[in-house]
Parts: structure tokens; C-alpha cells; sequence
């Protein structure tokens, strides 16, 4: 007997049902029309990067997927891997392309990407990244840096996302004060490791990872004061009294100045000198983005400048800025929580039912093609069932709206519309039935 087939998925690739995938799919459409209304244009890379090309600014070894060939001898170590983010191949795709470019590139990519994330709540191993960046060639003005959480306002906006706050500070200002007692570029790697993995509200805590880290003691204090403070002013007296450089936190009022000048809402831009962003390529301004009142979700929506992302594959300068919508984590938890209605199992607006088929089917495809012709998704139900079931399967859809048109209604040029979602139902001329249902569905 042959050996049964493990069919269950993978733990960490979600298969959606098809209700789940068709709201998926309308916030993959809304958070693209964003992105155009702001003037960045579409493109999508390989899957598949050379492993070089995916550690060259960032040891994510661990976590990346290698690709290998079944004949390929146990062992051998694959030269290829799946893309863990898209801002790592965005700046192979910036080199490789930059005499075809223009600059500032401004550029929004949706696609999957693929981590070996520890299994845990809403963390997934495939997942979409709705990313959006400026480049530069040289230089980048840091007035982009200040557009991008008004992108990102406009996104949740339109995605009726429930409050939320984008969270903003400076890797620079860190770096100054840490270099006050210890010019190694490593103690700043130690000390966002340390910030990155602790609690700000757990001060101890806190302090003993930065002690772990190897963090030098002598600036362990300022560091947990800044971390716990909420003003540039009260900052700048930590850095102040510390000896150390103001230049990131001048940068960081700046771009907040800057965003809200741009339209971003005061109360939605926070001073979070706590945030410290993972990944090794950011350099200046970081984001990282939560919903209020779920700030144990983590962070929805993250990203930073970087200067230097592009150095490891040329000596031409490109900078850049960006952040990226963890799309299915996301959408995840918003079902999880209720905030997003899956009830339609199609985008299916009007079923268009049949009674006699032998008779009347071209009627009933006419009908079809009146709607489709204005847009409104339609489908004709031709399997052979009467009308109650026909009804059913309607509800069973989220289908909001059925027409009915028997020998009678089709004689009188009228048909019955019949509103699934409260039991109603009205009489409606023919010719004008796609005005009628676009008011209903827009009511």
C-alpha cells in the first residue's frame, strides 16, 4: 500500500477560504490605488535572489529560505534564495537598472516574501509586504522622509483601519549618545538588539539586556532615559548633559515639522526614541506603526531611511527611504479581532436566477450583460434547482442582490429585485435595472 500523503498546509503558508482571500484581495486594491495617488509607480522582482545578494547588509542567514535541486547531493550549500523583504532586492533592482531610471525613483511593490520565522501568534513564514520607497541618486532631500507616514495616513485612512499612530525616531540620535563612551560601531548593533527585544515600560529589564549586550556601562543610564522620554526637548537635555552630538534629533524634529506641514494629523505621529527596528541597512528616520488600543499586536507597518543599502553591489551613492505593510499579519489579526467583515464568499453584487431555462436563458444572459456592461459583478445560476434554492445559495454567497424574472416579468419588460440582505423585494423596469442596483448597493 502506498504511503499516505501528508495533505494538510504547511504550518506558517496560509490558504485562505475564498471569503477570507476576497477581503484580502480588496485591501491588496486599496492600499495600490494609495500608493499611485501618491505618485509611485509599480514593479515586482524575482523571487529567487543570489544568497550573496540577500546578506549583503543584513545577517538574516537563518531566516532565509535556499532554493536546491532534488539531484543535488544532501549537504550542499544553495547559492540561491527566496527574497526575505523587497527592499534588500529593490537595491539590486536600483544598481542594475539606474542609466534606465529616474531620480528620485519612486517606486510601491506588493508581493510575497518568505521567512523561517519561529512558529507563533500571526507570525507566518509566506506573507505579503505592500512596500513603498523614494531613491535617490547621491543625494535623497530628507523632506521624503517626512511624506512618508502621510502615505501611510492616507493607506489606513482608506482602508478604515481603526486608530492607529505612526511611531518616529532617528538611529543617529542613539548612535551619538552611545559614542560618547565607545566609538565602536558594534555597540550600537548591541544596543538596538538590546532595546529591540525589551519592554521601555520594564526599565530593569532593560537595563540587564543592554548589560547582556555588552553595552558600555557608562552610558547604560542616558540610554534608558531616552528611551523613556517624550519630548526633543527633554532629549536633547539627555544628549546635552551626556556630551553628545544633537545632529539626528535636529534631523528628527525636522521630518516631524516637515509631515505635519505635509498633512500628517499631529496625534498620529508619536516620538517613540524606544523603536529600533531590527534590520541592520537603517541609518537615519525609523517607523514603526501600531493600532490603538492593540499595541500588543505589534508593529503593523515599519520602515526607515537608509544611506548606504546600495554600497555592498556599487560605489554610486543611493539613499533611500520606505516602509512596508505587513500585509497578511495584518489582515490576520483584523479577522482574528472582528474588524473585518469576511461574510461574502464572492464579488458577486447580483445573481441573476433562472426559472426556465429552455425558454428564457438568453433573457436571462441579456440581463447578465446589462449589469456587467456598468460594472456590477453579475452571475447567472445555471445549475437546475428551483427558486428557494437558488435563494440559498445566494445567502450561502453574501450575494446581496437577486433578480427574478419569469414568464411574467418578462413579458411586462420588468423584473423582480429582491434585496437578500433585509428580505425585501421590488419591481423594477428592465432598462432601468443597473441604475437601480447601483443606488442600492451604494445605499
Amino acid at each position: 500500500m502506498a504511503d499516505t500523503i501528508e495533505i494538510n498546509p504547511i504550518s506558517g503558508f496560509p490558504e485562505w477560504l475564498p471569503n477570507l482571500r476576497l477581503q484580502e484581495e480588496r485591501f491588496i486594491d486599496t492600499i495600490r490605488k494609495q500608493y499611485q495617488l501618491f505618485g509611485f509607480t509599480p514593479i515586482e522582482t524575482a523571487a529567487v535572489e543570489r544568497f550573496n545578494v540577500l546578506t549583503a547588509k543584513t545577517a538574516m542567514q537563518r531566516q532565509i529560505f535556499t532554493l536546491g535541486r532534488p539531484e543535488e547531493g544532501e549537504g550542499e550549500e544553495s547559492d540561491l534564495g527566496l527574497h526575505f523583504d523587497l527592499t534588500v532586492p529593490l537595491a539590486r533592482y536600483v544598481v542594475q537598472n539606474a542609466e534606465k531610471l529616474v531620480f528620485p525613483f519612486r517606486r510601491y511593490q506588493i508581493q510575497k516574501v518568505w521567512r523561517g520565522e519561529r512558529k507563533q501568534r500571526s507570525r507566518f513564514r509566506e506573507f505579503y509586504q505592500c512596500d513603498i520607497d523614494v531613491v535617490g541618486r547621491s543625494t535623497l532631500d530628507p523632506i521624503h522622509d517626512a511624506e512618508i507616514p502621510c502615505v501611510i495616513n492616507a493607506t489606513f485612512e482608506a482602508l478604515k483601519l481603526p486608530d492607529f499612530q505612526v511611531q518616529i525616531s532617528n538611529r543617529k540620535i542613539l548612535g551619538d549618545l552611545i559614542r560618547v563612551a565607545q566609538p565602536d560601531p558594534e555597540q550600537l548593533t548591541k544596543a538596538l538588539r538590546a532595546i529591540d527585544k525589551s519592554d521601555r515600560n520594564e526599565v530593569e529589564k532593560t537595563r540587564e539586556a543592554l548589560a547582556a549586550e555588552g553595552v558600555d556601562a557608562r552610558v547604560i543610564p542616558a540610554v534608558l532615559d531616552l528611551t523613556r522620554c517624550d519630548s526633543v526637548a527633554e532629549a536633547r537635555k539627555i544628549l546635552q548633559t551626556a556630551g553628545a552630538q544633537t545632529g539626528g534629533l535636529d534631523e528628527l524634529q525636522a521630518v516631524m515639522e516637515s509631515a505635519i506641514a505635509l498633512g500628517m494629523p499631529e496625534a498620529r505621529l508619536r516620538l517613540n526614541f524606544a523603536i529600533a527596528r531590527g534590520l541592520d541597512y537603517y541609518t537615519g528616520t525609523i517607523y514603526e506603526t501600531f493600532l490603538v488600543g492593540k499595541e500588543d499586536w505589534g508593529s503593523i507597518c515599519s520602515g526607515g531611511r537608509y544611506d548606504d543599502l546600495a554600497s555592498f553591489f556599487t560605489t554610486q551613492k543611493y539613499p533611500g527611504v520606505g516602509i512596508s505593510i505587513g500585509l497578511t499579519r495584518l489582515f490576520n489579526l483584523l479577522v482574528q479581532s472582528g474588524l473585518v467583515d469576511v461574510s461574502r464568499q464572492a464579488p458577486t453584487q447580483v445573481l441573476v436566477t433562472m426559472q426556465n431555462r429552455a425558454a428564457y436563458l438568453k433573457e436571462y444572459l441579456a440581463l447578465a450583460r446589462l449589469l456587467r456592461e456598468r460594472g456590477i459583478a453579475t452571475e447567472v445560476f445555471l445549475e437546475p434547482a428551483g427558486l428557494r434554492g437558488q435563494f440559498g445559495y445566494a445567502s450561502s454567497k453574501g450575494i446581496p442582490l437577486a433578480v427574478v424574472a419569469g414568464e411574467t416579468e418578462i413579458g411586462q419588460g420588468v423584473v423582480t429585485v429582491k434585496d437578500m440582505r433585509v428580505g425585501k423585494q421590488e419591481i423594477v423596469a428592465r432598462d432601468a435595472l443597473p441604475d437601480y442596483v447601483l443606488k442600492k448597493l451604494s445605499g
